[in-house]
């Protein structure tokens, strides 16, 4: 009998240090868990400040199913810039369009707004460039490279910053934009100018509108994503002019329209 009770009570100590070793393991498997979880979220939260008055050229994608990598042959062809107003402006080879986006952590949405819809030849891929766009879910930072999840199979597209930070096709910088009203039409010397007035642009400094310069290199998209006669501008039409940031220095000032949208 006292050896029954001697087994019983080995027994019963093996079981509760067993059961102790298990709940020690089991805290110390959540506390790690935890502590992963929160570097996870740290590395994932991006500011809108990492990703700004950047152009990324859109240089690889990694798909899933099935697995594989792509490198884009031309990444100059395919960029995506976002502006600080939660604005984006894109190339996709012979085209160009813009629209808004929202960053909240790690996830990021893009809204497409006015596109060219010019045909840029077979071998383009400017076709797959805006349709992996359009399902854009995720955003990180890797390797000072711009990664973007598309879909739900876990596709990432992989952008690298240009090289001499943000240039358009002429090495200028980055292009600024103004939403506004045409207030008046002129020829000009050699190209057609537009007088440019908004309270955005008054509250800017330039109390006495802009004046934007028409050249044979400026875009005009109408709503629709086609392309916009010059001609056909009239006063009182509503326009978001994107431009060069070199304005001269009369009154009022001029500068360069590189594309603009009708409204």
């Amino acid at each position: 009998m006292r050896s029954i009770r001697k087994i019983l009570a080995l027994f019963f100590i093996c079981s509760l240090v067993t059961a102790t070793l298990l709940v020690s393991g089991c805290t110390e498997t959540v506390d790690d868990q935890d502590n992963l979880n929160n570097e996870e979220i740290e590395t994932e939260t991006i500011s809108i400040d990492d990703i700004t008055d950047i152009k990324w050229q859109w240089s690889g994608l990694i798909e899933t199913e099935p697995a594989s990598q792509f490198v884009v042959p031309d990444p100059e062809n395919y960029t995506l810039i976002f502006n600080s107003d939660g604005t984006y402006s894109l190339k996709a080879d012979c085209n160009i369009g813009s629209g808004s986006y929202t960053l909240e952590k790690s996830d990021l949405t893009l809204s497409p707004g006015p596109m060219t819809l010019m045909y840029c030849g077979s071998d383009s891929l400017d076709s797959q460039y805006l349709s992996l766009l359009n399902n854009v879910a995720t955003i990180t930072i890797e390797n000072d490279q711009l990664v973007l999840g598309t879909g739900e199979n876990g596709d990432r597209m992989l952008f690298v910053k240009e090289e001499s930070s943000i240039e358009n096709n002429d090495g200028a910088e980055a292009l600024n934009s103004f939403n506004g009203t045409i207030s008046s039409l002129e020829d000009g010397d050699t190209y057609p100018m537009f007088l440019l007035e908004s309270e955005e642009i008054n509250s800017s400094g330039y109390t006495n509108g802009i004046k934007f310069v028409i050249s044979n290199e400026t875009v005009i998209v109408d709503p629709n994503g086609g392309l916009f006669d010059a001609e056909n501008l009239r006063e009182g039409m509503n326009v978001r002019v994107f431009f060069g940031p070199a304005l001269t220095r009369s009154i009022p000032p001029i500068g360069q329209a590189e594309l603009i949208l009708m409204k």
